[in-house]
């Protein structure tokens, strides 16, 4: 005999997402959102200084027990378990036609970084990797555009799966840097600060009450004269 409890979740696990409302955007007014670290904590919230002088969110990170080649690390993250930015992203992107997602993103290392995104559903997987090809500079703000479509260079690897099974139900958001030589067994801690975030498409919206009444009134047959 099945329980209720366990129908009402296989339900839920089969249920297709809704999709996200665009634009879906984040830019930590108030506080940092519950957006985490890569150890799970809370990012630290700063209420001035960002890109265009309001708050944002930082984390901070050792990379002594990194090496290069390895696993690179998402320093930041948005867990729909920790329920992030009110889960304003997570949602089907392809339903809601969503086909840009970007970011400011400043760090203090000593080396210009490459920045990867990394999109998967609420149970962390599947998920698509997404690298920024050009290096971000040290302690400037660097705005980063990922393009949301099958066939851009940037996807690395949809680890397994396929863009629409990825994006149909996304749930977790990480960011992380590529670990180089500089970086790699150093014994230093850096930030890695990171603010408004933006998901945004072309979709076009249903219509409205009035204008469902003037197509109508078009439609509608002409009296005779």
């Amino acid at each position: 005999m099945i329980r209720p409890s366990a129908l009402v979740a296989a339900i839920a696990i089969a249920a297709p997402a809704a999709a996200v409302t665009l634009p879906a955007a984040e830019t930590f007014s108030t506080d940092a959102a519950n957006w985490r670290d890569a150890f799970s904590s809370p990012l630290t919230w700063v209420s001035a200084g960002s890109h265009d002088g309001s708050a944002y969110a930082s984390a901070s990170f050792n990379f002594v027990n990194s090496v290069v080649g390895g696993q690179d690390p998402a320093l930041i993250r948005a867990e729909a378990s920790a329920n992030a930015s009110g889960g304003a992203f997570n949602g089907d992107w392809i339903a809601a036609g969503a086909d840009t997602f970007s970011f400011f993103f400043r760090h203090n290392a000593p080396t210009p970084l490459q920045v990867f995104a990394r999109f998967a559903s609420p149970f962390n997987f599947p998920g698509a990797i997404a690298l920024e090809f050009a290096p971000a500079a040290p302690n400037v703000w660097t705005e980063i555009t990922f393009s949301i479509d099958p066939l851009s260079p940037q996807f690395l690897t949809f680890e397994g799966s396929d863009f629409n099974s990825v994006f149909s139900n996304v749930g977790n958001l990480q960011f992380g840097v590529i670990v180089n030589n500089t970086l790699a067994g150093l014994d230093q801690s850096f930030t890695f600060d990171i603010d408004t975030i933006t998901l945004s498409g072309t979709a076009v919206p249903a219509p409205g009450a009035a204008a469902l009444l003037v197509l109508a009134g078009l439609a509608a047959p002409r009296r005779r004269r």
